[in-house]
């Protein structure tokens, strides 16, 4: 869920921190499920699938003073996202995938040093290059990666996703957050606690440095967001390390419209000898508030790639989201052309999507 849900009062209770301190814990959670109907126009002939996902997290998180009066919180989250099948004719195999994704969630201790300084060692809880402009369902992951697209915000080294040290600084006056992301070694997100990763993992070290900005200058509803993330090269058959980039501009009208444009980038997508395809993800998306309860959204991802060969890739989505208080649900309909930049693949997508907090 990529640290996208409020921490609320559904359960709270005083806890003894060092013997004094008195903490605040709370316990929240959220479930997703989603029916999906996909229909291929492939170059080798047609193909259709359709069936259920669901995706649920569970969170628990402490906040408080400690002894020297520094503000802290710390917390986990436990994500069960249902497993992956495959299937010959008329047999399903189930394809084993959950047990990986239940503790690379959010994970953290917070420690602010002073007022809008805080240091952050965890993983997948700090500001990073994965966010997107508002949409009424996420396109990039909602709906791209279910179609087998090449499109992703995770680019780069992505060292969200690996275990850390951050700094976040807010700045005063301005509406920006600025923050450093340092991890020694990637793709490690939490090996156990007696020993270092398997001798095998031979990925380098990686930062991640970006500002956030809501309100910015002063300008109400004005969102912008930059991030620059690197992996050097650890090994001699690597062709080159792991870069990505993303820019982003919203802006939220008092009159309900929301419109926004982001760019993801990145040099490669895998720390191996083979050259990887340069990848290039452009998002434009509008949404438009019809009632309190009600918003539409109209959205265009087009991903360039510098392979020899390929051709771009555009899905666009038209999509209604309908809030019934404590359960929410989204409607959409998407349609890709020359998916995984290959000309002729192309796809049809009709999803519902229902969500509730608890």
């Amino acid at each position: 869920m990529k640290n996208k849900l409020l921490l609320s009062s559904a359960l709270i209770s005083g806890l003894m921190v060092g013997g004094s301190a008195i903490a605040q814990t709370t316990i929240s959670g959220d479930l997703a499920i989603a029916f999906k109907s996909q229909s291929y126009d492939l170059s080798g002939g047609l193909a259709s699938k359709r069936g259920f996902g669901r995706e649920s997290q569970i969170n628990v998180a402490n906040k408080g003073k400690l002894a020297n009066g520094m503000n802290y919180a710390a917390g986990f989250s436990l994500e069960f996202d249902g497993n992956a099948r495959t299937s010959t004719t008329n047999q399903q195999t189930l394809t084993q995938t959950e047990a990986a994704s239940i503790s690379n969630e959010n994970l953290f201790i917070d420690v602010e040093l002073t007022p809008g300084t805080t240091i952050t060692v965890g993983v997948d809880h700090i500001q990073n290059i994965t966010r997107t402009v508002p949409q009424v369902l996420e396109i990039l992951d909602h709906v791209a990666a279910g179609l087998g697209s090449n499109a992703v915000n995770t680019v780069g080294a992505n060292p969200k996703e690996n275990f850390g040290i951050g700094l976040v600084q807010v700045i005063p006056g301005t509406g920006l957050t600025a923050s450093y992301n340092y991890t020694p070694n990637g793709g490690d997100y939490g090996s156990t606690d007696q020993a270092a990763d398997a001798t095998t993992n031979d990925r380098n070290s990686a930062y991640e440095y970006g500002v956030v900005g809501t309100d910015t200058f002063g300008v109400k509803g004005l969102g912008i967001a930059y991030f620059a993330n690197k992996e050097d090269k650890a090994t001699t058959a690597e062709t080159s390390g792991k870069e990505g980039k993303m820019y982003a501009v919203s802006y939220a009208a008092p009159q309900g419209f929301t419109a926004g444009y982001s760019i993801h980038k990145q040099n490669r997508t895998s720390s191996t000898a083979t050259a990887d395809q340069e990848l290039k993800m452009q998002t434009i998306a509008l949404t438009y508030a019809a009632t309190k309860d009600i918003t539409l959204g109209l959205t265009q991802l087009k991903t360039d790639s510098a392979a020899s060969g390929a051709v771009d890739e555009t899905i666009r989505a038209v999509q209604v989201g309908y809030n019934l208080g404590p359960v929410a649900l989204i409607v959409s309909a998407s349609k890709a052309e020359d998916l995984a930049n290959t000309t002729g693949n192309d796809a049809k997508e009709i999803g519902v999507r229902l969500s509730t907090k608890f």
